[in-house]
């Protein structure tokens, strides 16, 4: 016979709206291929967009949120940093006005409130309560529905994390 049985749980909010703890993870951790695939950049977008990556990387910059991304672009884009990817490469202004506007696109929904510190570190979904037993994490989506590029962009994050984290058992 089945006895219901509590369980301690941890609540989490996806977009900033909501109650539970919010999810986010900088612009860094979720990386340019992923943010290609969400933005819908075509092969030179996105090798455009890795350029930017590769640049805040080597400068020691950190991309934390949408505002960080899009100050590294429009810096690259203006007269003084032109130069500095001309060994790279270079990025058209055409390109980084694509790149913009689809980030802002983003922005409006909801991308703002996902990306930026503190980051939540996947092995906090996987937490035990003090007495051994697992914690229920539970998702909090409040007005999701006029925001699908939001929470496809988490689930596309919180898969990759999860493949990269996690340690592999067999084939």
């Amino acid at each position: 016979s089945w006895t219901a049985t509590a369980f301690p749980c941890q609540i989490y909010a996806l977009g900033g709206v909501g109650t539970g703890i919010p999810i986010r993870v900088t612009i860094t951790s979720f990386g340019p291929l992923l943010l290609s695939r969400v933005l819908d950049l075509n092969e030179t977008q996105e090798s455009s967009l890795q350029l930017v990556f590769h640049y805040a990387d080597q400068q020691g910059l950190p991309l934390l949120d949408l505002k960080d991304l899009r100050s590294v672009i429009q810096h690259l884009v203006s007269d003084g940093g032109k130069a500095v990817l001309q060994n790279l490469g270079g990025l058209s202004r055409q390109t980084a006005g694509v790149i913009l506007r689809e980030l802002i696109a983003f922005e409006a929904q909801g991308a703002d409130q996902f990306f930026g510190e503190p980051e939540l570190a996947t092995s906090e979904l996987l937490q035990l309560a003090p007495d051994g037993r697992g914690m229920v994490s539970i998702l909090e989506l409040p007005m999701l529905q006029d925001r699908p590029a939001l929470f496809s962009t988490f689930l596309m994050w919180l898969l990759a994390d999860l493949f990269e984290e996690l340690p592999e058992v067999g084939d």
